[in-house]
């Protein structure tokens, strides 16, 4: 394995986040695996921007002052990576091999270097912040959900409708629908105080459930050829980013701050859920019910077929 004790920074989390990420790229060289390229190559794109999200919401728990340049140089891995993985789709079956070998080598030199200097730069300074006055540092937050997993906190019995939901919300498309209510009801178990030990669970969830609830969004998006698919991904992405920096800020809050820092969170998904629903959502679900009625006359069969595709994406983490 290309990992070595000598990467670790001491942040659990991010280690580990590390080795996987040198795990997938050890996956590009290995040539009975070649049937795992292209999912190797998508997955390492969409990790790498979790991990990047994470690891900018552990800077903003503790101001790290650093943090813009940080940023910035994830942005210009992230645009690289971005054009190597097209180089990959668009090349011919006898490049292939030698842009998989392009690829391993960006990342795995990108990743050295970033660890050893910019990430132990970063390592060193929030634990110096994490260590309380003449004491050892501060247990690190608990282990976040695998990897998929969207089950509830504790969910039993029928769902109750959410407080903050409004019929005017309602885009027309069942599903999706749903996961916004959903959305809706985990935000207000966050301003339950007598669920207040729910809060860290509900936080990981919700996190996990964003995200999955967006890429079905953008998936169904791209389906139908939707115009206006690029912003939108875009305020998905802006969203998650502030999401996961103010996820950080909570676990990094002293007791006595925790309730006013889930109190900030709070206010912040439920208004920014609030009108990205009746604006961006209302305009895509406008786009997709339209698309379907342009597409049935004459032509039922491709229609379903497109439907059950539709269908399927909105089923990804239903349980239905």
């Amino acid at each position: 394995m290309l990992w070595s004790a000598k990467l670790e920074t001491g942040l659990p989390k991010i280690d580990e986040q590390h080795k996987e990420l040198f795990r997938q790229a050890e996956i590009l060289l290995d040539k009975t695996k070649a049937d795992r390229i292209p999912e190797t190559i998508k997955f390492l794109g969409d990790y790498v921007v979790r991990h990047f999200i994470d690891e900018q919401g552990l800077q903003a728990s503790v101001n790290y002052p650093k943090a813009g340049p940080h940023k910035e140089l994830h942005n210009a891995f992230t645009t690289r990576f971005g054009e190597l993985k097209k180089k990959f789709e668009d090349s011919g079956d006898n490049l292939k091999l030698e842009v998989v070998m392009e690829i391993n080598r960006v990342v795995v030199g990108w990743l050295k270097d970033h660890i050893m200097v910019h990430d132990r730069e970063f390592a060193n300074y929030y634990k110096q912040k994490r260590r309380p006055a003449g004491g050892a540092a501060r247990p690190s937050a608990a282990k976040p959900a695998a990897r998929g997993s969207v089950t509830p906190p504790r969910a039993t019995g029928p769902k109750p409708s959410p407080k903050f939901w409004r019929p005017e919300y309602e885009t027309g498309i069942p599903k999706v629908d749903e996961q916004h209510k959903e959305l809706f009801r985990q935000t207000e178990v966050l301003m339950d105080r007598s669920k207040a030990d729910l809060v860290p669970e509900t936080l990981r969830f919700l996190g996990d459930y964003v995200v999955r609830h967006f890429g079905a969004e953008e998936k169904a998006q791209a389906a139908i050829n939707y115009p206006r698919a690029v912003a939108h991904k875009a305020l998905h992405e802006d969203f998650t980013r502030k999401f996961m920096e103010m996820k950080g800020k909570y676990e990094a809050a002293p007791p006595e701050s925790k309730f006013s820092a889930i109190t900030q969170l709070e206010r912040v998904a439920v208004a920014w859920l609030k009108e990205h629903i009746m604006a961006q959502d209302m305009d895509f679900a406008n786009h997709y019910k339209k698309f379907h009625r342009l597409s049935g006359a004459g032509r039922s069969g491709a229609r379903e077929e497109r439907r059950g595709f539709l269908y399927r994406l909105f089923h990804l983490f239903s349980g239905s």
